[in-house]
This record gives C-alpha cells, structure tokens and sequence, in this order.
C-alpha cells in the first residue's frame, strides 16, 4: 500500500512538472499537459532486477474505472493470481483515458513506464512509433495464447507482421431503445438507418429527443460514414481526399446535422448545456442511442428496460466501430519483470478471467469466455454484440490516428452546429489529415 501511495505521489509530482515542460512532439496537437509517468516508488525508476528472495513487483497502468465493478474484479483476479504466483505482486493504478496516454508519451522520454499498460486499441501504432513497446509476438507461446482469442481484436495489435500487444477486451455497439417510450409512441424498433431517423422524429418534441449521440469523432459518426458505404482514410493510408470529404461521407454527416438542428438527435458534446447522455437516458429525455456492452449494466442499475439490436443497415450494411483494449509491454522493464508481466498477461487472457470481467460488463475476447453460460447469464447481450462483431470496423491503424480522430471531432462538430457547411468543414478536416499523413 505504501508503495502505491508512493507511485501515486509520484505521478503527481511528474503531472505538475509535465506542465511546465514542452510536450513531445508525438503528442503536440494535445491542448493539455501531458502527465508524466510515475516511478514505482518514491521518486526513482524501479531497480532494473528485483532483490534476491523478494517476490518480483510488476505494474500496471490502466483506465478500468469503479464502474461497473471493474476495480473490485480486477483486484479479485489479481489476489487469485498472486495465490498461484507468491513469487510475483502486482500494482494498478488507473488514470483516465487521456492522461494515460499522455502518460506513456512522457514515459518515452524519461524512461518512466509501468510494466503493463492495458489501453486503447489505438494506442498500439502510435506507441510502437515511440519505440517503447515490446514485440510481444517474439515470446514463445504467443501464438498459442493469441490463438485462444478473436482474431479481429488482436489484430489491432499487430503492425507489419509483429504484434506489439495482445487483446484484452473487446467492445463494439449496438442500438439500445427504450421500450417504454417506443412502445407509447407507437414506434417500431427500426431495421434500417433510414427507420431510425423517423423513429427519431417521432420520439422527439417537447425538450425530448429521439437518439443522442455521445461524440462527434469517428467512434461515433464512424459508424454511420461505413454502414452507408463510406471511408475515413484510402485503404493504404496515404490521403484522406475524397474520403472523409468524399459524396457518402459529406451526405451522411449533412444528413447528422440536419437532424441535430431539428432537435431530433441530440449531441451533448456539441452543446454544453444539454444533459449527458446517461443522465438523459435515464430521465426518459433521450430514447435511444448507440453504445457498447457497459450500456446494458448501466440501464439495469437505474431501472431502465432497454432492448437492443444491431445497429440499423444503411445502404452497404450495418458497420460500427471497433473497439476494445489491448494489453502492453515496455522495453524499459527487465528482463525478470518482463516474464512475470507476461505470465500475468496470459492469466488474464484465460477463460476463467474473462468471464469474471465479463461480471464487470467487459466483454470477453476469449473464445471460450465468450460462449459460456456464466458469461452469458453475465452479459444476456453478448450475442448481439458478437454478431455486431462479425461485421465492426477498425479504425486506421497509424501512429496519429488520435489526432486525426481530433480533427474530425472538431470539424464535424463545426457542421453540426451550422458554423460551417459539410462540405468545407470535412475539406479542412482532410487538409489537415494529409498533412499529418505526409
């Protein structure tokens, strides 16, 4: 306990040196500090061996919050680890989406870095840029591990033909209704984009909207882009022109900010005003949204009878974003903590793991875990979003994407709120992509 208190000292101490110390230049669109990354303890990076006859100590960083129970899962599987394992401890520690990322870019520089990271999918390319990741794939038994999971989530982890991590949950989304407010308006749970834009319509009205969507980045509006055959970026990742700005791209985000003007789609980060998308929910103001498996968990605790399907086919389909984290290893850790991180990796990659974090609504990648009845009792919509799996798109794999994803969010937010046309403002966007491309 002292020691975690110690790392959390730490961070905070590196967060408020961060601030007065120039970003990286990997990270150098982000308009706030990035935090630095904390030594074990004290202030001084962890001894590069563990002391002779001590257990070794490995650590890791992560975003699973208190939601949900995942804190309280999480810790559970570690104590039966350690039972197993009495030669090996293990730290967390959490840090929210943005400072953990910005964490790791700072890490690269000082040399500060935990043992584990498990974080976004996205992460992987621009931290293997950093040249901060281990090859993981070079263990001996990674294939045979990796083998026990879903290939399209792992595949998140690769870049050329090394995998620099390995899944650890995986997520996508699916359209969640109130049944009760479908049901008094007399509306039928819609089966295509089209449906869902009149269902919108005729749950809205009187300071209520018919389907509220979180974000204006690519996790969101994505979804829309590709069901309607569109793209973000060419296949090759070499320009943004004609994709992003492109006829379906354009046509499906006029379409977004015409309803928002109408006061059919509500978007809370567009409108500081309006009440977020849980809250909303839960007040009978918003009737329906998109979202992933901890959707499910959350109605249930306020009392919410959701139902849920995939989400509504568009022109090419029904395509929504991929999603999920990835477990991570840094060069930085010796050679003793590298093994027991590993060893830790696989424990939590098993059955017996994801099924007990399948209890904290995180959606098991393996296999096994994902068929299993206590799973299943867990998490009564894993089907559903197993076959929105069949069909999710990963976003592009590339070491800026998180800034190019920034991009978007801005200029789309720009169209929704009639600052600009469609058009011009998804020009810039890919203007500026390109550029970060190039």
């Amino acid at each position: 306990m002292k020691k975690f208190l110690a790392l959390a000292l730490s961070l905070a101490l590196a967060l408020t040196l961060a601030a007065c110390a120039s970003t990286p230049a990997a990270d150098s669109t982000q308009s706030t500090p990035a935090p630095s990354t904390a030594a074990p303890a004290g202030n001084e990076p962890a001894p590069s061996e563990p002391i002779p006859g001590e257990p070794v100590t490995i650590e890791m960083w992560h975003n699973l919050s208190e939601a949900n129970g995942m804190i309280a899962a999480l810790d559970t599987l570690i104590a039966e680890f350690e039972l197993e394992n009495p030669d090996i401890r293990v730290e967390h520690l959490f840090l929210e989406w943005q400072a953990l990322r910005s964490a790791v870019v700072t890490g690269a520089s000082t040399g500060m870095l935990p043992d584990i990271l498990r974080g976004d999918i996205a992460f992987v390319p621009q931290f293997q840029s950093l040249d901060v990741l281990v090859e993981m794939s070079a263990f001996p038994d990674y294939a045979e591990t990796a083998d026990k999971l879903l290939s399209a989530p792992n595949s998140t982890a690769k870049m050329g033909d090394k995998f620099y991590g390995i899944s650890s949950g995986t997520n996508t989304k699916i359209l969640f209704y109130n049944k009760e407010l479908l049901s008094a308006a007399g509306v039928s749970v819609p089966t295509t984009l089209d449906e869902l834009w009149d269902a919108s319509a005729m749950l809205s009205g009187g300071g209520k909207f018919g389907l509220v969507l979180g974000w204006t980045g690519i996790w969101v509006v994505g979804d829309y882009i590709w069901s309607n055959g569109g793209d973000i970026l060419a296949p090759d990742y070499s320009t943004a022109q004609g994709y992003i700005n492109g006829p379906i791209a354009v046509e499906t985000i006029e379409k977004l900010a015409e309803l928002s003007q109408a006061g059919i789609i509500a978007m809370p980060s567009t409108d500081p005003g309006a009440m977020g998308d849980s809250d909303g929910l839960a007040a009978g103001i918003y009737a329906m949204t998109v979202d992933g498996p901890w959707r499910e968990s959350m109605s249930a605790a306020v009392g919410l009878d959701m139902g849920a399907v995939p989400l509504p086919r568009g022109t090419a389909g029904s395509a929504t974003a991929l999603g999920g984290e990835n477990f991570m290893m840094f060069k930085t850790s010796s050679d003793a903590r590298q093994e027991a991180a590993w060893k830790f990796i696989k424990f939590m990659s098993g059955k017996e793991a994801q099924i007990e974090m399948a209890k904290a609504s995180v959606m098991p990648v393996n296999k096994e875990a994902l068929t299993d009845p206590e799973a299943l009792e867990a998490m009564p919509l894993l089907p559903i979003f197993a076959e929105a799996l069949q069909t999710a798109r990963s976003r592009p794999v590339h070491p800026k994407w998180s800034e190019m994803e920034d991009v978007i969010a801005a200029k789309v937010a720009e169209a929704v709120l009639g600052q600009k046309s469609v058009q011009q403002a998804l020009d810039e966007a890919a203007n500026e992509i390109d550029r970060l491309l190039a």
